[in-house]
């Protein structure tokens, strides 16, 4: 594993991406991280400004996938490149914490593909020892 917090694997059609973190907060800014590593060249990106995100969920897999797709819909309907995320807290069936980035350029913004989704399939969002993992699968 590496020190992002986060890694892409492939799957027939589809692309996933393995993360982790110390706390609930952790693993879901690092899922995203991952998920924008699959959107947007983070290096052609500036963190001038913030959306707000919340998501709700009936467990926390269902938690996880409504809170990244919630980013992809605010990135889609606000026209918003990410370069960040920031998660405040992850309880009791809701998640919320802002978006960090700014409106999209196609011309200085280097995107890399659409990810339409993410999905159940494969998805797992547990605790494993001392650390939470996730894996998830995108629809791209």
């Amino acid at each position: 594993m590496n020190d992002q917090g986060f890694e892409s694997f492939e799957t027939t059609a589809d692309v996933g991406i393995m993360a982790w973190g110390e706390t609930l907060e952790e693993l879901f800014a690092n899922a995203a991280r991952g998920m924008f590593a699959l959107m947007v060249d983070s290096g052609t990106v500036r963190s001038t400004g913030l959306l707000s995100i919340e998501a709700r969920g009936s467990d926390l897999p269902s938690l996880l996938v409504a809170w990244l797709n919630e980013l992809i819909y605010q990135c889609e309907a606000e026209e918003w490149a990410p370069s960040d995320v920031r998660v405040i807290a992850v309880e009791g069936g809701h998640a919320s914490g802002e978006l960090v980035g700014e409106p999209a350029e196609a011309g200085r913004h280097r995107f890399k593909g659409v990810v339409k989704a993410a999905t159940y399939h494969l998805l797992e969002c547990q605790k494993d020892g001392d650390r939470w993992r996730a894996r998830v699968v995108f629809d791209v």
